[in-house]
This record gives C-alpha cells, sequence and structure tokens, in this order.
C-alpha cells in the first residue's frame, strides 16, 4: 500500500498529539477526528483539532458516533453545533460512525430509516455526500440495503492482509481503518489508508461536494 495516502483517526483520547506531528516529521495526510455523539456527547478536543489539522499540513475529516436510540435530527443538531454551519470544500465528507456500540435498539426497519435520515440531514446541511464507517460484521447485519451504497465505505477491518474485509452492500472502500495499533510519539492512534494517493484523495473530496 505504499502509494496510498496514509492517515490516522483521533479525538480527545490522544490528548494534544496534533500539537506535535505535521507533514514533514510524519508519512501521514489526512487526520479525521471525532466531532460529536448521539445528542449529548461534544470531543472537548475537536476545535483544536479542527483548526489545527491544516495548519500542519494535513487534509482534516470529523466524524460523528452515530446512536441508534437518538433521534436522527436531534443528533444532526448535535453535529451541526460542534462544527458549525458551514463544512470546509478542502476538507473530507462528513463521517458517520456506525459500529456495534451504535446499537441501542432492536427494530432493523427504523434503524436503516432512522440513518437514512440522519445521512441526508447531512448531506442537505453541508452539500456534501458524507461517508459511512463501519465493519464487515455490523454493515452486514443492519446496513444491508441498497441505499447505503451511495455512500463512500470507510471500512474498520485491522489485519495484515492485502485488502479488508468488506459488508455485501458495498462493491469497494475508499478509506481502510487497517490497524489499532499505531503509535506516535508514544500515543496509540488508529491507522487509515485512502484508496488512492494524495491526489485522488483531492479528486474524491472535490467529487463529494453535491454543489458542484
Amino acid at each position: 500500500m505504499s502509494n496510498n495516502a496514509k492517515g490516522i483517526d483521533i479525538s480527545y483520547n490522544q490528548g494534544n498529539l496534533i500539537d506535535y506531528i505535521d507533514t514533514n516529521n510524519t508519512d501521514l495526510s489526512f487526520v479525521i477526528c471525532k466531532a460529536s455523539g448521539g445528542i449529548t456527547i461534544q470531543d472537548p478536543d475537536f476545535a483544536h483539532n479542527w483548526e489545527t489539522i491544516p495548519q500542519k499540513g494535513f487534509i482534516r475529516g470529523a466524524y460523528h458516533f452515530y446512536y441508534t436510540n437518538d433521534a436522527p435530527q436531534s443528533q444532526a443538531d448535535n453535529f451541526f453545533n460542534v462544527v458549525g454551519n458551514s463544512f470546509p470544500l478542502d476538507a473530507l465528507p462528513p463521517v458517520v460512525d456506525f459500529e456495534n456500540g451504535s446499537i441501542k435498539t432492536s427494530d432493523h426497519a427504523q434503524i436503516i430509516t432512522d440513518l437514512l435520515d440522519f445521512l441526508d440531514l447531512l448531506e442537505q446541511k453541508y452539500n456534501r455526500t458524507p461517508i459511512i464507517y463501519t465493519n464487515q460484521s455490523t454493515g452486514d447485519s443492519y446496513l444491508n440495503d441498497a441505499r447505503f451504497a451511495k455512500y463512500p465505505l470507510w471500512v474498520s477491518n485491522p489485519t495484515t492482509a492485502p485488502s479488508p474485509k468488506m459488508p455485501s452492500t458495498w462493491p469497494n472502500w475508499t478509506i481502510w481503518q487497517y490497524s489499532f495499533n499505531g503509535n506516535i510519539n508514544g500515543t496509540d492512534v488508529d491507522e487509515d489508508y485512502f484508496n488512492g494517493d494524495l491526489d485522488d484523495m483531492k479528486q474524491f473530496i472535490q467529487q463529494s461536494s453535491n454543489s458542484m
């Protein structure tokens, strides 16, 4: 994967790591940071991370941890309150983190309907096609609906294999979280690949804008 743009994803758990890294002292091209979760969770380090990531030469991204027991509009409002009313055109599209910890209800059809509503709220607000973060197991259990295929996939599958295990809804991945065991300056980080090089990533960002 030597030609793939490489990145990490961070939250308050990584502390002030962003203050000590840049594109000159790492091989990273992008950093995705947590913004919010559910209807009340707001990452205390988001504002600093969000501002600092591009200053250090990285492409930035932001994610929301989705919970199925919270109303889509309320969750969207939480994300908007944290990120703001506009989304930078040079950033990766907003990310919706949907994993095993997201599942707090049992009505499968309602989970699908609500998540699609949430994705649509983000898309309408920012004119960007959001990214879905999930893994094979959760994706096959809850996102097995063709309507999700329009959203780019950030697949989580830590492995040394040459490609990740994929949920069946998607033919391919856009970002692959290939490791939970990265370490930068003594700080544990998740490691990610973009499915292409830095120029490919910039083109993907351009094409994710619905206003073009």
